[in-house]
């Protein structure tokens, strides 16, 4: 009986073994499929796997932490998330910070550099768009033409407010006729 659960543990024991391996394996393959696609310019693809990992970024290792936030703010910033990027990018230094090393010389450069330029944009009193579509210009203020009646002169005022309109949405009021 010794001998028959023996070979019930080994099978079970390589099991349990090399499915937390694999897992281990999964996120790293994938964090790199994503750093690929990230190199080729192929930023949708990028965020998606990136997307498929944030479930579980934070119980990685310190490296691959920070690797994450790296990757997952420099895509959301070249897509146009800019709010993303700057909410990565800022987890990224602050890794950095506690953990000097985390990212590479380069990978640091660019994390301080694209988090004081969003930062910049934040301490102006200005917003950064959520969601934003690539190549889509940030809206203008429009102006109007039209002048409210305080800055309409008196001889004008009474003109406009005696005139019909043939575009105006009101019913058309009948002129009195002076008889």
């Amino acid at each position: 009986m010794r001998a028959r659960s023996t070979l019930f543990t080994i099978p079970l024991f390589a099991v349990v073994v090399f499915g937390f391996g694999s897992g281990c394996a999964t996120y790293e393959s994938e964090l790199g499929r994503a750093e690929d696609h990230f190199i080729h310019d192929e930023h949708p693809a990028a965020l998606a796997g990136l997307r498929a990992l944030e479930p579980d970024w934070a119980g990685y290792d310190t490296r691959d932490r920070a690797r994450y936030c790296y990757l997952r703010g420099m895509t959301d910033y070249r897509i146009g998330f800019k709010a993303d990027a700057r909410h990565w990018l800022a987890i990224a230094a602050e890794i950095e910070k506690d953990t000097p090393g985390a990212l590479v010389a380069s990978e640091k450069t660019l994390v301080d550099e694209k988090l004081e330029e969003l930062n910049a944009v934040i301490w102006s009193g200005d917003v950064l768009v959520i969601e934003e579509a690539p190549g889509t210009p940030h809206p203008k203020q429009v102006e109007t033409t039209k002048k409210n009646d305080a800055e309409i002169p008196a001889a004008d005022n009474d003109k406009k407010k005696s005139s019909d309109d043939d575009d105006s949405p009101k019913p058309k009021s009948k002129s009195k006729s002076k008889d």
